[in-house]
């Protein structure tokens, strides 16, 4: 399904896991001749969808400016869908990586929810402890032991609401599964809804 939402192309993939609805607004990258999924720097010529381009911009660059248009698409989609009329926040899910001047899924997610008068707060939901990059293992299985008691949240605000937990990037969708189980089980929230903003062309 293809839709152009603010001058951003995007076209949607469902996402199946233990939330009730989820989407990817499009690919992470069309083609490339060396690892054609890799979210990191790439090695090799990478052509990448246009909103892919624009979050790689955004995480691997620092171009702040891509935030903006990241967030007007997301709000955008998300405000068309009737399935999210009812969401009462906007989550990002915690970055495992530390070292970075911004975070970009967080900063994008504070401007998603500005965008929707929705709070998205970055005291809620957290990572409780370190874990090893996953896109470094490739088995599931070993995916999710790393992820096992890995997010926590701080109390139950949301308890018996619907979110909508938000990330850069769908792999195997290991991590949104085990921040959907905490949010379900700790936070007692109702319902997960989840959008990321682009997908890997393979889930390994």
């Amino acid at each position: 399904m293809s839709l152009v939402l603010d001058k951003m192309e995007i076209n949607l993939k469902p996402l199946l896991g233990n939330w009730t609805h989820g989407w990817a607004l499009d690919q992470h990258t069309v083609r490339s001749t060396g690892d054609s999924d890799s979210f990191t720097r790439p090695a090799f010529d990478t052509e990448r969808t246009e909103i892919g381009e624009a979050i790689y911009r955004l995480k691997y660059r620092d171009d702040l400016s891509q935030a903006e248009p990241i967030a007007r698409t997301v709000a955008e989609f998300v405000r068309g869908r009737s399935e999210l009329w009812d969401i009462k926040a906007v989550l990002a899910v915690p970055p495992s990586e530390w070292r970075r001047s911004f975070q970009p899924v967080e900063k994008v997610a504070s401007r998603i929810g500005e965008l929707l008068g929705l709070p998205a707060p970055d005291d809620y939901l957290l990572k409780a402890k370190p874990t090893m990059p996953l896109k470094g293992i490739t088995d599931k299985r070993r995916r999710r032991k790393e992820l096992v008691d890995a997010f926590s949240v701080q109390d139950k605000r949301f308890a018996n609401q619907h979110v909508l937990l938000f990330d850069d990037l769908y792999r195997s969708g290991e991590t949104l599964k085990a921040v959907t189980a905490t949010l379900l089980f700790q936070g007692t929230v109702a319902m997960v809804s989840v959008v990321t903003v682009t997908s890997t062309r393979s889930n390994r």
